[in-house]
Parts: C-alpha cells; sequence; structure tokens
C-alpha cells in the first residue's frame, strides 16, 4: 500500500526579513557577540576556565533561539499588540503565507501548518482569524482525547476547517490528516526527522492527492544554517528550492 502514496514533493521557498525582523537580528547579534567576548576575556582571567566556556555556550544556544524567534515573528518580542495589517508587514514569512493562502483556498486545497514554537501559534492563531480562516490547533498540551476529536473534526467531508495548526513535536506522531494535501512547515526543526514525521501526517494511506510541503526559510544566516544542517543529515528527495515568491503551483493543482 506505501508504494501506492501519491508523490510528495517538497519546496523550499525563500524570503526577505522585514525591516523590523532585519533591525532586530543586528541588535541581537552584536549584543550576543559582545557577551560572548565578555565571557571569553573572563575565562581566561579566572582559573575556572571551563566554567566560562559554559556560560558562552549557553548564551550563544539562548542568542540562536532569539535569532529564530527574529525569523518567525518580531511580536514574539511584545506582550501585546494589535490585531491589523501589521502583523503581516512585520514578517517576512506572514507575508508571504499572505500570499500563499489564499491561492491554496481557492484551488480548494487544506492544509496542515507545523511550528516549532507555541507562542507563535497563538499569533498565527490571531492572523487566521482576522483572514477568516477556519482552524483548529493542536500542540503539546492538548489532551489524547481532543486530539482524537480535533482529528476528527478536521477529517470529516464536511469539516469548516481550512487549516490544522500543529506543533512540529506534539503533533508529528499519532496522527491520520490525509485529509489535508498540502503541508507548511513554517519553521524547520533542528532534527530533520522531526520535520519529515510532520509531512507524514498528510503523506499517508488514504491520501489521494499528490503531497506538496512548503518549507518557509528567511534569508538570514540562522535559517540558512539549520536548512544546511537538515539537509546534509538527511538528503531530501524533490527538494525544489524558490526564490522568495509563491509560484502559481496552487493554482495548476485547481
Amino acid at each position: 500500500m506505501l508504494d501506492q502514496l501519491p508523490e510528495k514533493v517538497e519546496h523550499v521557498v525563500k524570503c526577505d526579513l522585514s525591516g523590523m525582523q532585519r533591525t532586530l537580528y543586528s541588535i541581537i547579534q552584536q549584543n550576543t557577540s559582545e557577551a560572548l567576548r565578555t565571557h571569553y576575556i573572563k575565562s581566561q582571567e579566572s582559573a575556572g576556565a571551563t566554567k566560562g566556556s559554559a556560560i558562552g555556550i549557553s548564551g550563544l544556544n539562548n542568542a540562536i533561539m532569539q535569532l529564530r524567534k527574529v525569523c518567525n515573528h518580531p511580536y514574539l518580542f511584545f506582550n501585546s499588540w494589535d490585531i491589523d495589517d501589521d502583523i503581516i508587514r512585520c514578517s517576512g514569512k506572514f507575508e508571504l503565507l499572505d500570499r500563499m493562502l489564499p491561492k491554496l483556498k481557492a484551488a480548494g486545497h487544506r492544509v496542515l501548518m507545523f511550528s516549532q514554537m507555541t507562542q507563535l501559534m497563538s499569533i498565527l492563531e490571531r492572523y487566521f482569524a482576522m483572514r477568516g480562516y477556519g482552524y483548529a490547533r493542536l500542540d503539546g498540551s492538548t489532551s489524547s482525547d481532543e486530539r482524537e476529536k480535533r482529528m476528527h473534526m478536521f477529517n470529516d467531508a464536511n469539516s469548516p476547517y481550512f487549516i490544522f495548526l500543529l506543533s512540529t513535536r506534539a503533533g508529528g506522531l499519532g496522527l491520520n490528516l490525509a485529509s489535508a494535501d498540502t503541508v507548511i512547515l513554517f519553521d524547520s526543526d533542528w532534527n530533520p526527522m522531526m520535520d519529515l514525521q510532520a509531512q507524514d501526517r498528510a503523506h499517508r494511506i488514504g491520501q489521494k492527492n499528490e503531497v506538496r510541503v512548503y518549507r518557509l526559510v528567511t534569508d538570514s544566516p540562522v535559517e540558512t544554517k539549520i536548512l544546511a544542517s537538515a539537509t546534509n543529515k538527511r538528503q531530501l528527495n524533490g527538494l525544489v528550492v524558490e526564490a522568495g515568491e509563491f509560484g502559481n503551483a496552487a493554482k495548476e493543482d485547481g
């Protein structure tokens, strides 16, 4: 049965950072460089060089997480914000989504969208509501019973849901969502197997259409490095890199 599944093709869709994202990215990079330099000097001046190095590594890991947040959306650094068009303009990925989703919806596709960050999922929910997209959500806080309920509601022939928003780790296993034929990886996992497991929620027995996977990647060093690392760990078959614009593929499928 598995060898009879329709094809699955992954597209890497690149987009620019917004002006706000570039400013935040630069500030975090500069502060991180200064902090690491200070930790290094202190580690060399003290007898506990090992301790100083550990602090530096911890600081670097934290900085990478902050840079990843910048690449997703600047609102991840705010406690409150207004729901208006700025939610789109502030993030290159949201601007790209705002071009992709209307085409996918008009062509009759249904979407699984995965993210590493539950806080980002909350921002996406506000964006979906603003654009009038029906959606369901599942993350690590969702109970087992509720997982089953939402899966069946999404798969129902008369489902009102256009998008199923899932956290990569919580939604990557144990769900059959073959009613969707499009997967959007909003941000990538360092472990490529996590993303592959997420994609296979749609590419499963029962799937009748070709599954298209869109991996959103900003033109930033941190996300470029994550993509390169994942590609090196496992050569991704059928990988297509697109330069910034979401093409006419969704229209042609309809």
